[in-house]
């Protein structure tokens, strides 16, 4: 799987998710015998490396930088400290001062001096495979370079690269902060992202924030933090399981089949502080499975949002769930769990396979459980919930009525026109996310809640 970095976060999020993956592999205590813990990880050296570097100890990130300020791209770049590097060849920085904030800018201006660049590094590292797994793409919406370059790339690599797999992970901005425009490249970055990746999964500044100060005691909460619970979301999904056809391919097939739901989030399971880790108790399967249930509820009263199940920690006295609260209509669920499984202490599926959680429509598939044996990171269990719910309509709208509410004062437009955006480009836009909105807005659950 080729990785590209788009932008400081998305630089930022790789060096993260590359050193988990590293740490990960250097493990000592895995849990199962020495072949399988072998296979592990040859798989995942496959996976995100490419070879081994000159000095023989380490390896090269099978990843492309790209970014248009040298600051943040260089602090990543020049790692010493790093178990891995990344290639020469495939840091594409052109200096141009940034791009504004302004995903205009970096749609057109930015990306005309780039994408070759990029297309170019893509090509040789695609050339060296025997089998690709396909993209992965780390970028921030706020910004100008991530959002805009971001969004030409996914336009180029799905015209070059018709049928390999494109998975997205895009972190939205706090809906209130960061900069003036980020509504608007939000919008315009999810309405590119919707038809031409085929997943894009979705990860809230706000929540991440605050799962670093409810659950990981951090009342200094960095955006390093930040990064560290999203790469370890998407390693617990993206590391090898005990199915060999598990890739991204396989993902999509199983999570965002059907054409018009594309999006999906990732929730998990526990999250201790490392200074506390070794004297907090492991629960049974069935705490963990519950809890990650929990947080698809919603309120029946409010309506509002899904309940805040995931900034707490499982609670293992919870048997039955308020009747205050429904579930949010799932279009599919892949639950993957880590660690070992006993004869005392088994993994129960049943809850995830009953039909209220699903809409009536969907018949097949809904479904998927994965499993490793091996230990994630040191933990005895782990589980990350890939899910498409109907909630995933509610961030996604906030940034759309934001936008929209400019766009209607007509704030900030001419930044966007100068770099030749038209009122048609913003309309298209809008409506694509609005499309998108509704869909998720309308699922209904087989019970009809």
């Amino acid at each position: 799987m080729l990785t590209l970095q788009f932008g400081q976060c998305g630089n930022q999020l790789g060096c993260d998710l590359f050193s988990r993956v590293a740490a990960d592999v250097a493990t000592s205590s895995t849990g199962v015998s020495y072949g399988a813990n072998y296979e592990y990880t040859e798989s995942t050296i496959e996976r995100w490396f490419d070879g081994i570097a000159e000095c023989g100890r380490r390896h090269f990130a099978r990843a492309i930088l790209v970014d248009t300020e040298e600051k943040v791209v260089n602090k990543v770049y020049q790692n010493a400290n790093a178990s891995w590097l990344y290639r020469t060849g495939n840091v594409v920085c052109q200096s141009g001062g940034g791009s504004a904030n302004n995903w205009a800018y970096g749609y057109t201006t930015n990306s005309r001096r780039l994408s070759n660049i990029v297309l170019n590094a893509t090509r040789q590292e695609m050339e060296k495979l025997d089998r690709s797994e396909g993209f992965l793409l780390l970028l921030s919406s706020a910004g100008g370079t991530g959002s805009g370059i971001g969004s030409c790339m996914v336009e180029l690599l799905r015209e070059e690269y018709e049928v390999k797999p494109i998975v997205a992970t895009v972190v939205l901005p706090f809906t209130f902060g960061e900069v003036c425009t980020q509504n608007y490249n939000t919008v315009l970055t999810l309405a590119k992202f919707s038809d031409r990746a085929d997943l894009t999964v979705l990860f809230e500044n706000e929540q991440m924030h605050s799962m670093c100060t409810n659950l990981l005691r951090n009342c200094n909460t960095t955006l390093r933090d930040m990064n560290g619970i999203i790469s370890e979301n998407l390693l617990a999904v993206f590391q090898p399981t005990n199915n060999a056809k598990c890739d991204a391919n396989f993902l999509i097939s199983k999570v965002a089949a059907h054409p018009n739901f594309r999006f999906a989030t990732i929730k998990s399971t526990p999250h201790t502080p490392a200074t506390s880790l070794q004297f907090e108790p492991t629960h049974n399967w069935e705490v963990y499975i519950r809890h990650l249930k929990q947080t698809l509820r919603v309120s029946k009263s409010s309506q509002v949002e899904l309940t805040n199940s995931q900034l707490k920690a499982p609670n293992p006295t919870l048997r039955k769930t308020a009747m205050s609260h429904v579930y949010s209509p799932c279009v599919s669920n892949v639950l993957i769990t880590r660690g070992k499984s006993m004869k005392n202490d088994l993994i129960a599926l049943e809850d995830w396979q009953k039909r209220h959680l699903y809409p009536e429509w969907i018949t097949m598939n809904f479904f998927t459980h994965l499993h490793q044996e091996r230990r994630f990171l040191n933990r005895d269990k782990f589980l990350a919930l890939l899910s498409n719910h109907s909630e995933i309509h509610r961030p996604l709208d906030v940034y759309l009525n934001k936008a929209w509410d400019s766009y209607k004062c007509a704030a900030f437009l001419h930044q966007y026109k100068q770099f030749g955006l038209e009122e048609d480009d913003f309309l298209e836009a809008f409506a694509k996310v609005e499309n998108v909105v509704q869909g998720y807005k309308n699922l209904k659950s087989h019970s009809g809640n």
